[in-house]
């Protein structure tokens, strides 16, 4: 009887030894696997909430850029006129809205295609852009502004006249300013040297007009025809460029 016990028992332990090592071979099957899945899924978990930083930290920047901005109209310039006859209008938009008008007109200039500044010119000041560029032709010359910046946007100037809105801005521009000739590309006019300078562009708008479709085909463009901001029917009626200031 004890032997027949023993027997038992043995073939128990000899099952369970068995059934572990079954186990065992089972775990190591998949481990492997598992153990790659959750670093996987560690590391996914960690890139987002490297995105989730980056994210966070970006909003923090922006914010504090935004912050940071001088105000975006001289000291003693009333805009109440102008918010009296659209209500929409924000200043530091409108700063943005110059900003990019601008750019994009100065750059339809160097490169004489005019139909890049579709939209932001009234057809006075498209007139006396086109014979600018019509004169550079002529004699064979390009205007070319590298490395031209907008330094800084300001409003010096808001009234309504005749029903329509009417903002002056500063703007201060840093860059180079010089004419090629198109034969041998030669510099002409001007230097390379990077100079600082002002110009007073007028912007103009009628309330009454929905801009809202133009606005919407400008800014569903990609690539540097499209606009940034919806410019809200804002057009340019005048560019002066402003004297330099006496030297110190």
């Amino acid at each position: 009887m004890p032997d027949a016990v023993d027997a038992q028992a043995g073939e128990n332990d000899r099952e369970t030894r068995l059934s572990r090592t079954a186990v065992v071979r089972e775990a190591d099957h998949l481990v492997p696997f598992g153990s790659s899945m959750v670093r996987e899924m560690n590391q996914v978990a960690a890139d987002l909430g490297e995105d989730d930083r980056r994210t966070a930290q970006m909003e923090v920047d922006l914010g504090r850029e935004f912050h940071d901005q001088p105000p975006a109209e001289d000291a003693g310039v009333d805009l109440s006129t102008i918010r009296a006859v659209d209500p929409q209008f924000d200043d530091v938009t409108f700063r943005a809205i110059a900003r990019e008008t601008f750019n994009k007109v100065r750059e339809a200039r160097s490169t004489e295609r005019l139909d890049d500044a579709d939209a932001l010119l009234s057809p006075a000041m498209e007139a006396e852009v086109r014979q600018e560029v019509s004169g550079d032709v002529a004699a064979h010359r390009h205007h070319l502004l590298p490395g031209l910046e907008v330094d800084a946007a300001t409003i010096v100037a808001a009234t309504v006249a005749g029903g329509r809105e009417v903002v002056d801005v500063r703007l201060d521009v840093a860059g180079e300013e010089l004419e090629r000739d198109d034969a041998t590309t030669a510099v002409v006019a001007g230097d390379t040297t990077v100079r600082h300078w002002s110009e007073r562009w007028r912007f103009e708008r009628d309330p009454s007009v929905d801009s809202s479709r133009s606005d919407l085909s400008h800014t569903l463009r990609f690539g540097d025809e499209g606009w940034l901001v919806a410019h809200r029917g804002w057009v340019v009626t005048q560019i002066e460029r402003l004297p330099a200031p006496p030297a110190a």
